[in-house]
């Protein structure tokens, strides 16, 4: 099966993708355990670790060493759609990419590309660790993106145009923009009636990123926007990790969850699709990953990496893998599939694969070759 997918890969037609709305300027960052000299330092390994060494300062203080590392484009949906990009899609951007002129870490991705600022891009830390990470972000600059910023940079006739000319449209990190439902509404009410072309034939992709911090009460009026679309024509994909997947399925009242990690991925999968009403539910745990379509249940293994190189990123990878399977038409397992390869390839290379990097590592995954 993942050779076949393999196979298909070298036919993958074009697509056309217009995303929004987010923009970060990202430094990965390591955390100091012992300093050894002006060059050499040793991490602290886990979220576990760095947990102890900051309960054990409570009532005290301390001083924490990061270390940057990388520094890159960042944000769900400039990640999301730098790896479309790499699989040869063609993208029109517009978000927090830079106001006045693009920011040059944005620069791969402008390439080739169609980018609009509405806004400077936040600022985040991605503190990686062997087992997880933690992302400290500065988002202020977020406050810019609204529907008004939108039609004041971009025009609303060009917006649809943009939607009109896309296979697939996406929505990124609703959770982080404090403006995006009301920029929905916007969007329903304005420039979804004055589109022209097939709306049931284009794909709208959603990814409300980590909602924890927001209440209940603007969680579900987000759920309501999302099946409002799907009620407008729209061929609508949800895609979530576990913990997202349970944080919703808690605030909808469907499941009742002691342990978001151990909680069995089919029912969880199934009652949310149930209530939100979407085309197609993605869920992508860190080992494997599960879509439901039309009530049918998929799920597939991934090539788990225990030592990744870099993690931050790793589900927009796997979101841009899928998306591009189910832009190519393939099986909903073909595209668990795919996502898992490119979210696979990510972690161990620290980039994004092309079409060719992709299929090289499903091959080698097929022959048990892949190394952790």
């Amino acid at each position: 099966m993942v050779n076949r997918l393999a196979d298909a890969l070298k036919y993958a037609r074009f697509v056309s993708c217009f995303c929004g709305f987010d923009g970060f300027v990202d430094e990965v960052v390591h955390t100091v355990d012992r300093r050894f000299d002006a060059e050499r330092y040793s991490r602290i390994p886990t979220l576990s670790d760095y947990g102890k060494r900051i309960a054990n300062a409570s009532g005290l203080s301390i001083n924490i060493e990061i270390v940057t590392v990388d520094k890159k484009l960042g944000g769900n949906g400039p990640i999301f759609a730098n790896a479309l990009k790499q699989y040869g899609a063609g993208i029109t951007y517009i978000g927090s990419v830079g106001k006045d002129a693009i920011d040059p870490v944005f620069s791969e991705l402008a390439q080739g590309s169609t980018l609009i600022g509405i806004a400077d891009p936040a600022r985040t830390d991605a503190m990686e660790f062997s087992d997880g990470k933690i992302i400290r972000s500065k988002l202020y600059a977020l406050n810019d993106v609204s529907w008004e910023s939108v039609l004041e940079r971009v025009g609303l006739k060009a917006f649809v145009d943009y939607m009109d000319a896309a296979d697939l449209i996406s929505f990124n990190n609703w959770t982080m923009l404090p403006h995006m439902t009301a920029l929905w509404n916007g969007i329903l009410a304005q420039a979804v009636p004055a589109m022209q072309s097939d709306k049931s034939a284009k794909i709208l992709f959603f990814d409300l990123a980590d909602p924890e911090k927001r209440t209940k009460e603007d969680l579900l009026e987000a759920l309501d926007k999302i099946r409002q679309f799907e009620q407008s024509g729209f061929h609508t994909i949800l895609g979530l990790n576990k913990k997202e997947a349970c944080e919703i399925a808690e605030a909808l009242e469907c499941c009742q969850i002691e342990n978001y990690r151990d909680y069995p991925l089919e029912p969880l999968a199934r009652a949310l699709e149930t209530r939100l009403g979407v085309s197609r539910l993605v869920i992508h745990p860190v080992d494997r990953a599960a879509c439901v379509v039309g009530g049918e249940y998929y799920e597939v293994e991934g090539p788990f990496c225990a030592n990744p190189k870099l993690t931050t990123g790793a589900g927009d990878n796997f979101n841009a893998g899928f998306i591009f399977g189910c832009l190519q038409d393939y099986d909903p397992a073909d595209c668990l599939r795919l996502g898992v390869a490119t979210s696979g390839y990510y972690v161990r290379n620290a980039h994004s694969p092309n079409l060719e990097q992709v299929r090289a590592f499903l091959l080698d995954w097929a022959a048990g070759a892949l190394a952790d």
